[in-house]
C-alpha cells in the first residue's frame, strides 16, 4: 500500500487481495479524518508553526504577547500545489509571520495585529505569497467634535479654537485623517490663520490654512476645510485641537451660522 503526497493511502496493483480490507480501513480513517478536522483552529500560544491540516481552514491566533507563526518547508510538510493558509490574530500581541530555513514569502509587512487577517498561497515549493485581508486603508472609527458659538480673536500668535477631540487609535500602527470645517471671516484685508494642532500645540504637518479678508466689503467670510494626516503610534487616547491667529485687526469663526466640525478618522496602516 502506498500513501500519497497528502498522508493519504491507497492500494496499488501490487496488493494481495488478502491486504485489501485493512488498506480500505485506513483509507476511510483518513478520508474521516480529512472531512471531519474543524473548520478553525484556534491557537493560544505565542509560537505556532502550521500543519498539513491547515490548508484551507481558518487559523486563529490569540495571546497577549508577541506571537511567531512559521510556515515549515516542504520538506518537513507534503504541501500541495497552491495551498492557501488563512491565518487571524485575535489577540492584543501582534503576529509575526516566519519563513523556516529554505522558504520564502513575498509581501510584506509579514506581521498581523488585532483584528487583522491574511492568507498565505503556495506558489512554488518553499515559495508562498502572503496576502493581507482588507486591512490597509479600512475606516476603523470615526470621531467627531461640534462647536456652534461664535469666536474670535485679535492674536497673532495662535490661540485655543476650543474645538477638540480625543481619539483611542484601535492599532499602533493606524493613521489618523483629521479634517476641520468652519467659516472663517477676517475684519481687514489682512490674513487670518488656522491649524490642527496635538494636546501640546505642536501643528499637525500640512494642516493648516490662511484667508485674506475682503476690503472692499471690511469683512471676508469664507468657509474653509484643513486637512491634516498624523500617525500616533500609540493606542492611547489622543486629543487634536483647533487653533487659530490673524496678522492683524481681529479674525473670527463664525460658527452660530455654520457649525463647525472636527473629525479624527482612524485609518488602518
Amino acid at each position: 500500500m502506498a500513501v500519497t503526497a497528502g498522508g493519504s493511502p491507497y492500494v496499488e496493483s501490487s496488493d494481495l487481495v488478502a491486504n485489501y480490507p485493512g488498506a480500505s480501513l485506513a483509507l476511510a480513517n483518513r478520508v474521516d479524518q480529512v472531512m471531519q478536522a474543524p473548520t478553525q483552529n484556534a491557537q493560544t500560544g505565542t509560537t505556532y508553526t502550521a500543519a498539513l491540516l491547515d490548508a484551507g481552514k481558518n487559523v486563529t491566533l490569540s495571546n497577549a504577547a508577541a506571537v511567531t507563526l512559521t510556515i515549515p518547508a516542504q520538506a518537513t510538510v507534503a504541501w500541495a500545489e497552491n495551498t492557501q493558509l488563512n491565518f487571524l490574530n485575535i489577540g492584543a500581541g501582534t503576529v509575526t509571520i516566519t519563513p523556516a530555513a529554505t522558504v520564502t514569502i513575498n509581501g510584506t509587512p509579514l506581521t498581523l495585529n488585532t483584528s487583522e487577517g491574511g492568507s498565505l498561497v503556495r506558489t512554488a515549493s518553499n515559495t508562498w505569497t502572503f496576502i493581507r485581508t482588507g486591512a490597509g486603508g479600512k475606516v476603523l472609527q470615526v470621531v467627531r467634535a461640534t462647536d456652534s458659538t461664535d469666536r474670535s480673536t485679535s492674536s497673532t500668535s495662535m490661540v485655543d479654537a476650543n474645538l477638540s477631540v480625543t481619539i483611542t487609535p484601535q492599532l499602533a500602527t493606524s493613521n489618523i485623517l483629521l479634517i476641520w470645517t468652519a467659516r472663517w471671516a477676517q475684519q481687514s484685508s489682512d490674513y487670518i490663520f488656522g491649524q490642527i494642532t496635538d494636546a501640546s500645540n505642536v501643528a499637525i504637518s500640512g494642516a493648516s490654512e490662511a484667508i485674506m479678508g475682503d476690503p472692499i466689503s471690511s469683512t471676508s467670510a469664507t468657509t474653509i476645510t484643513v486637512i491634516g494626516y498624523h500617525s500616533p503610534a500609540t493606542t492611547s487616547a489622543t486629543t487634536y485641537k483647533c487653533r487659530f491667529s490673524v496678522n492683524t485687526d481681529t479674525g473670527s469663526l463664525s460658527n452660530s451660522a455654520q457649525t463647525a466640525q472636527l473629525f479624527a478618522i482612524e485609518v488602518a496602516a
